[in-house]
């Protein structure tokens, strides 16, 4: 069983002169000097009395002053034996402010409470001063044997504080444990005026541990503990050997807070992120943890840890891997030894803005263009290098000026990337509008997708405006043009300014015929057979002309004087199959070659018919509208 701390009290007493004064100068053994010991069964402390000799020989007591003690406690009869408990150390009972009067004839007191040692009861204590000892008398030191657990031990972790102890053989088993807290250790002597807490009054007989759970509240404290039995009418509180802890418990579950900014900062050329959090802390016990997010949170996930590192340093530098583009939110935290930290962020806490980290080389649409046609449709247009399957395009439109923030943008329907183009009709055209295209999309190895906000000039922000709003054409408030369009397939459709019309699938022979309700200057087709060209019709009310145009469209516009008439015809031409039937056989005589040739005038002149006879239905057709119409004011009429 080990040591119980002593409780010591040192006393000073006047005592009355000896008769027989110390006569030598010299302190030794025979200097007069006498230590005297005595035991309190009833309080089992022991008392020593230590006694200074009378005298007037300053030098002796000028030595005195000037020497320290020590105090053993030996077995009885064992001198010069070794020494089983040290009492007191390098003490002095006489110093330089005392007078001699005060030190001559002093006597001092020391009280303590012995150990208890099993198969021993006599003891003698020895005071030893320069080279000289002098012996007390044998002492009688009877102590009640202990009713106490014995080999207490504490130790903390995740919030639990654990306490293990034995117990002795032959311990009666009618009590309760009783568990105490204090802020300092106890011995017998300080229990009763030590302030305490009870943990537990309750703890059954023959348990041997117990835990106190901190987990609902913050501690931070070096703290003791103390384990008694309780009995009906008694509980052992003199410590006597091992059941009171001589080292505190540290518990701490209160995480350190770590309050600034970060910055996060990345280099396309290193391809390095940079953090920056301006100062670190002198602090052995402290490291820093680093996080990294694609979204912003509020609690940390242990799994987002990137590194940890010394908590004096103030900066880190994280390689970006090849093949990436992300959206990334740092964040760092203190943690101590004991594994405490705050993963709660707040306003407070050293959070990163989003940086972005790039390692690839286009991340975004280019060449962004737009485009309006007659009905109204702005088409945009774009170059798509990003190789991402996957990423949605996030069209952006302002009316209120160049985009370069997403304020006050109007945001219309995503479409994939790769499609390269966005076709709407925008409800309220204006004469200057601006568009954008941004990318959300997940990267590389990430499964999040994220939007990439950037907006670049002239890369995926249009620099200059399109014109949503069509070219306003005065009219005349009495119009005499009107128009129709006619073709061999039987279609017959009113035109009608700025629109365009589908006329259907034609092939080799079909005609189509542009007709007005009276002569105009001009009837013109541009671009069918390619940019550029134009067949008209001058000083006329009817243009005719072959489907078989390699631009199968006609942009049609009608002119007479200062006024003009736009539209649009499109239609799709099928070209004709021709079945070639190759004569390998040179075995085959003449009159087969023959026959052949005859065929062959045969087929041309079954064509010529043919052309003919479609000539002949187009004339039919024209003589029909002619003949519906005696004057060509009255060809047009409207359709209900």
């Amino acid at each position: 069983m080990r040591s119980a701390l002593l409780f010591t009290t040192i006393l000073l007493f006047a005592i009355v002169p000896f008769t027989n004064p110390v006569a030598a100068s010299e302190l030794d053994e025979n200097s007069g000097i006498t230590i005297i010991a005595s035991f309190d069964n009833s309080t089992e402390m022991t008392t020593l009395n230590i006694t200074m000799p009378v005298t007037n020989n300053a030098t002796f007591l000028d030595d005195l002053k000037d020497t320290t003690f020590s105090i053993y406690k030996i077995l009885a009869g064992d001198w010069p034996g070794t020494a089983i408990q040290t009492i007191a150390s390098e003490i002095q009972f006489c110093t330089q402010g005392s007078s001699n009067s005060e030190c001559s004839g002093s006597s001092f007191e020391i009280e303590y409470y012995p150990l208890l040692l099993d198969s021993h009861t006599e003891f003698e204590y020895v005071l030893a001063f320069n080279s000289a000892s002098i012996l007390s008398n044998t002492l009688e030191e009877i102590i009640r044997p202990s009713f106490a657990v014995e080999n207490l031990s504490g130790t903390y972790s995740d919030d639990i504080t654990t306490l293990v102890w034995d117990y002795p053989e032959g311990i009666p088993m009618n009590h309760s444990v009783m568990i105490y807290s204090h802020d300092s250790p106890t011995t017998r002597g300080n229990w009763n005026s030590l302030t305490k807490t009870i943990v537990s009054s309750s703890v059954s007989a023959g348990t041997t541990s117990f835990e106190i759970n901190h987990s609902s509240y913050e501690v931070e404290r070096e703290i003791y503990y103390s384990v008694t039995l309780l009995y009906d009418m008694s509980e052992d509180t003199r410590f006597l050997g091992t059941n009171t802890l001589t080292l505190p418990v540290n518990e701490d579950n209160k995480a350190p807070i770590f309050v600034g900014e970060l910055d996060a900062t990345f280099d396309f050329e290193t391809a390095k992120t940079t953090l920056d959090w301006e100062e670190g802390i002198d602090d052995d016990d402290l490291s820093i943890n680093i996080y990294r997010y694609e979204f912003e949170v509020e609690l940390i996930d242990p799994n987002s840890i990137i590194a940890t590192v010394d908590a004096s340093l103030s900066s880190f530098e994280i390689e970006v891997p090849q093949g990436e583009h992300r959206r990334s939110i740092y964040a760092i935290t203190l943690q101590d030894a004991l594994g405490n930290e705050l993963t709660q962020l707040t306003g407070l806490s050293p959070v990163s803005d989003y940086v972005l980290e790039t390692t690839i080389s286009t991340s975004t649409v280019t060449s962004i263009t737009a485009d309006r046609y007659g009905d109204g449709t702005v088409v945009l247009t774009w170059q798509d290098n990003t190789q991402n399957p996957g990423a949605v395009a996030r069209v952006w439109r302002s009316t209120t000026g160049p985009i370069v923030s997403f304020d006050n943008l109007e945001e219309l329907s995503p479409t994939n990337v790769s499609n390269g183009q966005f076709s709407h009709k925008p409800t309220n055209a204006q004469d200057q509008a601006w568009y954008a295209v941004t990318i959300e999309a997940a990267w590389g190895p990430s499964q999040q997708s994220w939007h990439d906000e950037r907006l670049i000039s002239g890369v995926n922000v249009m620099n200059s405006p399109i014109k949503e709003t069509e070219e306003m054409i005065e009219e005349e408030e009495e119009s005499n043009i009107t128009s129709q369009v006619l073709t061999s397939t039987g279609i017959r459709n009113n035109l009608s300014r700025g629109n365009t019309f589908f006329l259907g699938q034609m092939t080799e022979g079909d005609m189509i015929i542009i007709s007005t309700s009276s002569m105009v200057s001009n009837i013109a087709c541009y671009d069918m057979s390619g940019e550029g060209s134009i067949i008209n019709s001058q000083s006329d009310w009817a243009l005719s002309f072959s489907a078989n145009q390699s631009g199968e469209k006609c942009l049609g516009l009608i002119s007479e004087g200062s006024e003009e008439f736009a539209f649009t015809l499109t239609w799709n031409y099928i070209e004709p199959v021709v079945n070639v039937q190759d004569d390998d056989d040179d075995d085959d005589d003449d009159d087969h070659d023959d026959k052949k040739g005859h065929d062959d005038k045969s087929d041309k002149k079954d064509a010529g018919k043919v052309i003919i006879g479609i000539i002949g239905i187009v004339l039919l057709i024209y003589l029909f509208a002619m003949m519906r119409s005696p004057t060509p004011e009255k060809l047009y009429f409207e359709e209900e």
